[in-house]
């Protein structure tokens, strides 16, 4: 992300451009290689999203099963194929699509296939009460 300002700087930028490929990879929930391609808790301006990832599953591997209370999810698969799992529901997917996870259900990605799952994670905070349990 190129910026030379502050947060609290009004003439801070508004446009980011950002390379997955700069941002450090970590792993998280288990199997998950994640790249934060943005992040609210670094942006110089307010933001609803919480954050950009690119992500990486390895062939074969799984994430955690987990929940996030009050941010939904929307994935986008770029490469391999996946078994999502969402409360009771599974589903599979591959490249080209598009995955949506309310707040406060738990979830996990299953990488399948004979590729590593690679896919974009929006993540934004919920507005109000989430109400993704309310469904199980």
């Amino acid at each position: 992300m190129t910026s030379s300002t502050t947060g609290d700087d009004a003439n801070a930028p508004r446009l980011l451009v950002t390379s997955a490929a700069d941002a450090p990879e970590r792993v998280a929930h288990g199997a998950v290689h994640a790249r934060a391609i943005f992040s609210a808790a670094t942006a110089t301006f307010e933001s609803s999203l919480v954050a950009v990832l690119r992500n990486r599953i390895p062939a074969g591997e799984v994430n955690e099963r987990h929940i996030h209370a009050d941010v939904e999810k929307v994935y986008y698969i770029l490469q391999g194929e996946a078994e999502i799992e969402c409360g009771p529901w599974q589903q599979h997917a591959g490249a080209g699509d598009f995955i949506f996870f309310p707040a406060a259900i738990e979830h996990r990605i299953h990488s399948i296939g004979t590729e590593d799952l690679e896919f974009i994670v929006i993540q934004s905070k919920v507005a109000g009460t989430p109400r993704g349990l309310a469904q199980q």
